[in-house]
């Protein structure tokens, strides 16, 4: 298993429009086996680390298909913990093709508010777990 640590940042308010497109949002619920809540939750990796997952998780990779416009997002299962571990979620990683982010900034779904259910907020640090 594969451990990371991240900060919570803001994002750019896009993701929910994205996730509840009718391309994507049957996939998601079929694939990932919850609906996602609206939302990602941006987690800004530290100490300069970056994750390729063409390289590092290519084999790991399962992907929602885009069409026309809309391009394919591509994911890895994982659990989401605060710091001192007292609260956890399982989701998953998203790696939209078309993204804006750069690849130290990891954004992660499941079917909660993450920020209501996990307390979270701007600066808290979190730990993401790839499951195998």
């Amino acid at each position: 298993m594969i451990y990371l640590e991240g900060v919570v940042s803001s994002g750019m308010q896009k993701a929910s429009k994205f996730i509840e497109l009718p391309v994507y949002k049957k996939q998601y619920e079929h694939k990932l086996g919850f609906t996602p809540y609206p939302g990602t939750l941006n987690i800004k990796l530290q100490n300069d680390i970056e994750v390729d997952v063409e390289d590092e998780y290519a084999n790991k990779l399962q992907k929602i298909s885009g069409e026309g416009k809309y391009g394919d997002v591509f994911f890895l299962f994982a659990s989401l913990s605060t710091k001192d571990n007292t609260k956890t979620k399982k989701g998953a990683i998203l790696f939209p093709v078309r993204s804006v982010y750069t690849t130290d900034t990891l954004e992660f779904v499941c079917e909660d508010n993450l920020r209501k259910t996990m307390d979270l907020k701007n600066g808290d640090v979190v730990v993401l777990k790839f499951r195998e």
